[in-house]
């Protein structure tokens, strides 16, 4: 963990009180000798003021990681076979090749496959038929794995040519990367596909570890079937699944590792570095 000083008000006055007064030269008798101190102080006092204004760029810099921008509807990095699709009075086509009908709605992914909804409810992967009365539907970034809610609210997977219904649902979050669907059911309990953890207050899934942190309706915290501890706040980073949080005690937390007391901003980067301002104003990170 390293610390940056961002408090520039007491840059100022450390360097004004020790650098720039004791680095001034005795005064010498008559008008030149004060002329000539007053020039060294007036060049030293700008250095303080340089110094100021790049910390404070500085700290700007960092402020715009605190805050990292989220795109969750970005392409993944490697998309090299995103098929091109359009509808034309309800056919639809797939890289100029029709490959269905009664079209109104699609989604594609970057291995190439297209699923797609038709006019009377029924949904499609490519050209295969593969639910009806669909209500909602997503599909993977990769692979052929499709979700649907139908219009009973019955969510259904369907992976390697088949399908498995979970049951009724309330809410539910597809990870595209994974593949994997974390929902909760009629009775307020959470489920990682078949898995299921417990009771639910609210909870966050990393989109490409498949990781879920949620809270118990204790308020307790848990990352998966782990139990971390009572929560005021939490953040799980999309790319490594690790989690921040903070107690009710206001301390600061990384996974079981407490970071710090009463931090008066913190922020968990998708990278899974966390950063944290301290009550004096200096950021931390770990």
């Amino acid at each position: 963990m390293r610390t940056l000083s961002l408090v520039l008000s007491c840059s100022m006055l450390a360097a004004l009180s020790s650098s720039a007064w004791s680095a001034a030269p005795a005064l010498a008798p008559g008008e030149a000798g004060m002329r000539s101190a007053y020039e060294a102080l007036t060049l030293q006092t700008g250095q303080v003021r340089q110094d100021i204004a790049a910390r404070g760029a500085a700290a700007a810099q960092v402020r715009r990681h605190v805050h990292p921008a989220d795109d969750r509807n970005a392409l993944p990095e490697v998309c090299t076979s995103l098929p091109v699709v359009f509808i034309r009075s309800g056919e639809i086509y797939k890289n100029g090749q029709r490959i269905g009908s009664r079209a109104t709605l699609f989604k594609a992914n970057c291995d190439g496959f297209v699923v797609w909804a038709d006019n009377s409810g029924d949904l499609h992967l490519d050209g295969k038929r593969i639910a009806s009365r669909v209500n909602d539907f997503d599909i993977s970034w990769y692979g052929d794995t499709v979700v649907w809610k139908d219009q009973s609210g019955d969510l259904t997977k369907y992976a390697a040519g088949s399908s498995k219904e979970y049951g009724r649902m309330s809410v539910m979050t597809f990870l595209r990367y994974t593949g994997d669907v974390v929902w909760k059911d009629s009775w307020g309990d959470l489920y990682r596909n078949q898995e299921k953890f417990g009771r639910v207050s609210s909870y966050k899934a990393a989109l490409r570890t498949g990781d879920v942190a949620w809270t118990d309706s204790y308020g307790t915290l848990h990352k998966n079937r782990e139990e971390y501890g009572r929560v005021s706040d939490f953040a799980i980073a999309d790319r490594t699944g690790d989690v921040a949080w903070k107690d009710s005690y206001g301390n600061l937390y990384k996974g079981k590792k407490q970071v710090a007391r009463f931090p008066s901003q913190w922020s968990l980067r998708e990278d899974g570095v966390l950063i944290w301002v301290d009550s004096s104003g200096y950021v931390h990170y770990a």
